[in-house]
């Protein structure tokens, strides 16, 4: 039939699509010419009407499904077209969904989608979570008819969504654990150390029956049973570093003394256990331990090791101690040079003839130039409490290390009433807030060490309040 030039009537091209769609030994024709024919030639929903009767008997084929599927991406129904293509198990099924957006069709889908092409479907599912629950998908994979292995794409997603939120899929953590120990050993581990989700006691059966040693020892560490765990790290592992390392992470003493115990017997066990325990337990206490007789294999060997160790970590104590005490003394030094440094008190109009006085001394002049900063932002040469210049009142002056001075009657005054207001403060803490105890007890310290010396320490107002 033409298609054109001349181009026939709409119900011309119809009629045809119609006959071929009724006869089963013409459905290959049928499709190829839906897709060779210009969709604007015909309308099909009259043909999609004639086929969809056809649905549920035995003359409905592969390719009619595939021609009633371009049919009705024709007439803009991709839903339904994207149903067909997924029972088809056609390759082009992800780029279809990607290109008409149909992320919300693929509820009833997943078996499909998984047998299709995992790789791709894994990611899609995981990415619309929130359009497909995991707990739709599982339910799809578990119950699913269909001759494939299932529980490994089970397997897939789960291990894929917990990758990327390790709560999202929590009900499963238990179906996991023995998918891991079917399909991924060398993973079970790390799962089991990143999930709180998982019943210990059916895990550690799943581990017993698949032999999983080392799952095992952490399981049974989870549960208490530390004595079971290096039971079997000793006697089934023969891992001794290992034993090791699981007694220090436990930090119970009474562990040690069974790891002694269960290797006490064991020739080459003990000797391993004298390399590793070098730290954690005198090595004079397990010798002490092991009977008389006992034939231990490199003992000299081992013995001279430990030795060696011994004075090599004795000589970095030495040189660390050495190191401290050399810095502390530095340290000393350098603070009793800087607390020996002179304050100067001058006022503002004197600063600019000590900076031209000592031009000539770079650096006299670079720490003048340090002081008059700190003069400059600290109080300069004026009382920090009644801010009137030193020279024009005839009474005494007290400089503080950090370079705040006061008049000495200012600063009495100024003692007396912080230290009435401390007494009021700590009264009303003390009936009101039973937090502040500690920091009540240090000043009653203070307090005592004042009347020890029979006045009051002075203290830089300035520092103590921006301290406080």
């Amino acid at each position: 039939m033409p298609t054109e030039n001349p181009r026939l009537r709409d119900t011309a091209y119809e009629v045809a699509l119609v006959a071929l769609a009724t006869n089963p030994s013409y459905h290959k024709d049928l499709l190829s010419t839906v897709k060779s024919w210009p969709s604007v030639i015909y309308s099909a929903l009259p043909v999609i009407s004639a086929i969809e009767p056809q649905l549920n008997t035995s003359s409905m084929t592969d390719s009619l499904k595939e021609a009633l599927a371009e049919l009705y991406v024709i007439a803009g129904q991709y839903d339904k077209a994207f149903s067909f293509y997924a029972d088809l198990m056609k390759p082009e099924l992800f780029d279809f969904i990607d290109k008409y957006n149909l992320q919300d069709s693929i509820h009833e889908k997943v078996v499909q989608l998984m047998m299709l092409d995992c790789k791709r479907a894994v990611p899609l599912l995981i990415q619309h979570r929130d359009l497909i629950s995991p707990q739709e998908v599982v339910k799809q994979l578990l119950n699913a008819d269909v001759k494939c292995d299932c529980r490994y794409f089970l397997h897939l997603y789960l291990h894929s969504l917990f990758e990327v939120n390790p709560h999202a899929g929590k009900d499963f953590h238990d179906i996991q654990v023995e998918l891991y120990a079917d399909y991924d050993p060398k993973m079970l581990l790390p799962f089991l150390h990143s999930s709180q989700h998982y019943t210990l006691e059916k895990a550690y059966e799943i581990c017993t029956k698949k032999e999983l040693l080392k799952e095992q020892v952490f399981i049974l560490g989870r549960m208490g049973n530390s004595k079971q765990a290096l039971a079997v790290i000793i006697n089934k592992l023969g891992d001794i570093k290992e034993a090791v390392e699981f007694v220090t992470m436990q930090n119970d003493d009474e562990l040690w003394e069974e790891l002694i115990k269960q290797c006490i017997d064991k020739p080459e066990m003990v000797g391993m256990l004298l390399e590793h325990t070098v730290g954690n337990l005198d090595p004079l206490y397990i010798v002490n331990k092991v009977p008389n007789g006992l034939e231990i294999p490199r003992l000299r060997d081992r013995l001279v090791k430990i030795i060696t160790d011994y004075r090599t970590e004795t000589s970095l104590r030495h040189g660390c101690n050495d190191i401290l005490k050399a810095d502390c003394v530095n340290l000393l030094i350098k603070y009793y040079k800087e607390a020996r440094h002179g304050i100067s008190l001058g006022s503002e109009e004197d600063e600019p003839q000590i900076k031209n006085s000592d031009t000539h001394d770079s650096s006299k002049s670079l720490g003048l130039r340090n002081m008059e900063v700190k003069s400059k932002t600290r109080g300069g040469g004026r009382c920090c409490i009644c801010f009137d210049p030193f020279s024009i009142q005839n009474v005494s002056v007290i400089a503080f290390f950090c370079c705040h001075a006061y008049h000495t009657t200012c600063l009495t005054d100024s003692s007396y009433t912080s230290n009435n207001s401390k007494k009021e403060i700590k009264s009303n803490s003390r009936e009101t807030y039973d937090d502040y105890n500690d920091y009540m007890d240090e000043e009653e310290e203070e307090e005592d060490e004042e009347a020890e010396l029979g006045a009051p320490r002075m203290r830089c107002i300035l520092c103590t309040t921006a301290a406080s």
